[in-house]
């Protein structure tokens, strides 16, 4: 049906007779040339009016045969890859776990889904080879998965990690490893190879990113404790340089990027080890060079690497990302039960009175440590890229997990702005100022927000937010949709996109017309017997497909980088896309992997142009050892632009794009 109503708007446009329809003329292959190069196809605009598009998803889960009484798919992470090279976006979800699945009886610890033409999926977790042990034994685990042509022959290969600490390292048959792709969906370990310095590899999340344009992907860990709640075992965070056959060397050191164990200097300079959550890759300061971000658990500080052209230097602290400036801790409820119990410490002078029972918590708060800045962050779990304000520079929303009891020094999530990095320190307007806020059931709540995205839903141009809030009660997915004026509203459950315990999140045009629907995992934590909605049968994850987005303008591009010597990775991570349209400049960038337990969406860059029927002008900055340019004018909307670097672009309609 949606591809009706698309086909419906473009006739209902061209009948009117609107200029725009046939406005070039036709040359014989139907396209027009601009004296370029290339031929553009005749336009085929949309007529929406002004954004916001109000925005409404429609559960598919069960349509598609991916529901409880079907494929019964499960997990509380999710990631996207076009394994087999047929455009179609295939799904891969895990529960977070390191033990084995057993094919005869599997418990959907780990499942791969390929896209059979948006009708449907098939499972083939057990067959496409992703998820054998290297031991030969049928399976493997797999913690979570996300995907990279590592050795550049044109297909997504696969990073499948397994978390690795003091409580079941002893007890693990399988280590993280790289899978190579043969092009079919078909993988096959790579040389084992280690990717910690430690002796445990508690491996959170990962990021894929060129951070020396050397035209081969790398792939920078994050690492956790290696025994749960014990900082002096936080392992170092590593990039790890590859070298284009799956194989990958760790210069975390030489590219300057050591941390070192945790004293009372290091952790007030923030040059400890973390127990990282998140790390993402992105360009923050527009210079074509990705930076590293790490989000940090324990409310430490969060880190910040600036990328000085294949070499990194520490701008956490200047830049502002390491924490917010709220430093107080008289509303923290652990430091009033300690005031409770020391009323003569010279710390409580004029403490208020807990509002929890304190008993067994009288010296949970520790003076000349809690009250310092390296312990006033947040728990943060991920930061998420994008031009939120539209001025064509990188803000960042950094996601964060609070609870009431820890009071206002706890970070919450929120929107840092870009005002000139690196000279200038992020600003943080605050959720009041940008309508990101929330209501709570109660008093005692809980925000457990683990992962976000950053993505124009109705494709009008703007840039909306989307968290996974999950673990605690009455946590849930939530929406906010940009509005006209920059502010957000929240319209999670009007939309259709609320649910309970949401974690996880990937951005996939599942059936191809041309907008993001959602893929929400779900968690099963933390759910009592009183829970509102009661806790499922298993952690099912749910399709949501987008009923809006298809109906306005946008740019949809596949890139591909030309790959070494001289060209960009093929992938073409890193690369930035300047969309010049309607008089507004939309800016993206290709990010892949990032986050806590590996997020990553559609490989399709879908920029919403709203109203507008053509760009005036796309300009494409390649991540290669030149940070190459290249302009185009007059590019139509509503096709697949194909840029393969050195080429001129291919224009395919959705339909020509991925066949079934």
């Amino acid at each position: 049906m949606k591809g009706f109503h698309l086909w419906y708007l473009l006739l209902a446009a061209c009948l009117s007779g609107q200029p725009a329809c046939g406005s070039h003329p036709s040359s014989s292959d139907g396209g027009a040339d601009a004296g370029d190069g290339f031929n553009r196809p005749q336009p085929r605009c949309l007529q929406p009016g002004p954004g916001p598009y109000k925005l409404h998803f429609t559960d598919v889960t069960t349509a598609l045969g991916l529901g409880p009484e079907d494929l019964r798919i499960t997990g509380s992470g999710a990631t996207v890859a076009d394994i087999d090279g047929d455009h179609w976006p295939d799904l891969a979800l895990t529960r977070g776990q390191s033990q084995r699945d057993d094919p005869a009886d599997p418990a959907g610890r780990y499942r791969l889904l390929r896209n059979l033409g948006g009708e449907g999926f098939q499972d083939i977790t057990f067959s496409a080879g992703l998820f054998t042990a290297a031991d030969g034994l049928s399976t493997r685990a797999s913690s979570f998965v996300v995907f990279a042509d590592v050795d550049n022959d044109g297909d997504p290969d696969a990073f499948v990690a397994v978390f690795e600490d003091a409580d079941n390292s002893t007890s693990l048959h399988d280590h993280s490893r790289i899978y190579l792709n043969d092009g079919s969906g078909r993988f096959a370990p790579a040389p084992s190879q280690s990717f910690t310095a430690a002796a445990t590899d508690p491996v959170v999340s990962a990021a894929f990113l060129d951070y020396d344009h050397d035209g081969f992907i790398d792939l920078y860990v994050g690492h956790h404790y290696a025994r749960y709640g014990y900082l002096d075992t936080a392992v170092q965070d590593g990039l790890f340089r590859g070298d284009g056959s799956g194989g990958f060397e760790d210069v975390t050191g030489s590219a300057g990027l050591a941390t070192v164990p945790p004293n009372s200097f290091t952790l007030a300079a923030g040059t400890n080890h973390k127990p990282t959550w998140g790390v993402t890759a992105c360009d923050v300061d527009g210079d074509g060079w990705d930076e590293l971000l790490a989000s940090s658990y324990g409310r430490q500080f969060n880190a910040l690497y600036h990328n000085l052209g294949g070499s990194f230097e520490d701008a956490s602290q200047a830049s502002g990302f390491a924490a917010d400036d709220n430093l107080g801790y008289a509303d923290n409820q652990f430091f009033l039960c300690y005031c409770q119990a020391h009323s003569g410490d010279d710390y409580c002078q004029g403490a208020a009175s807990p509002a929890i029972a304190c008993t067994g918590l009288e010296n949970a708060w520790r003076p000349g440590t809690d009250d310092q800045p390296w312990r006033l962050g947040g728990n943060s779990s991920n930061t998420v890229c994008g031009d939120i304000d539209g001025d064509g520079d990188t803000d960042l929303l950094q996601v964060e997990l609070a609870h009431w009891h820890i009071g206002g020094s706890s970070d919450r999530t929120e929107l840092l702005v870009n005002e000139g990095f690196p000279e200038t320190p992020f600003s943080r307007p605050g959720n009041e100022v940008t309508g990101l806020t929330r209501e709570h059931a109660g008093p005692d709540w809980n925000e457990g927000d683990l992962g976000a995205a950053l993505a124009d839903l109705d494709n009008d141009g703007r840039l909306d937010v989307l968290v996974a809030s999950s673990d605690y009660p009455d946590t849930f997915s939530l929406l906010w949709q940009q509005q006209a004026d920059g502010t957000f509203d929240e319209i999670g459950q009007e939309a259709g996109v609320r649910l309970a315990r949401a974690h996880g999140i990937a951005l996939v045009d599942f059936d191809r017309d041309g907008d993001y629907d959602i893929l929400l995992g779900t968690s099963l934590m933390r759910w009592s017997a009183d829970d509102d909605p009661p806790r499922p049968a298993d952690a099912f994850a749910h399709l949501l497909r987008n009923d809006t987005g298809q109906s306005a303008n946008r740019m949809v591009f596949h890139l591909e980088g030309a790959g070494p010597p001289e060209g960009a990775n093929r992938d073409a991570v890193g690369t930035r896309v300047e969309v010049r349209a309607g008089g507004r400049t939309f800016v993206r960038e290709v990010i892949s992997a990032h986050g806590l337990t590996g997020f990553q969406h559609d490989r399709l860059l879908i920029i919403g142009i709203g109203q507008a029927c053509s760009a005036d002008e796309i300009t494409i900055t390649w991540p290669d050892r030149h940070n190459s340019r290249v302009s185009y004018s007059d590019i139509p909307s509503n096709y697949v632009v194909i840029i393969r670097q050195g080429q001129p672009p291919v224009f395919n309609t959705l339909e020509q794009y991925a066949r079934p």
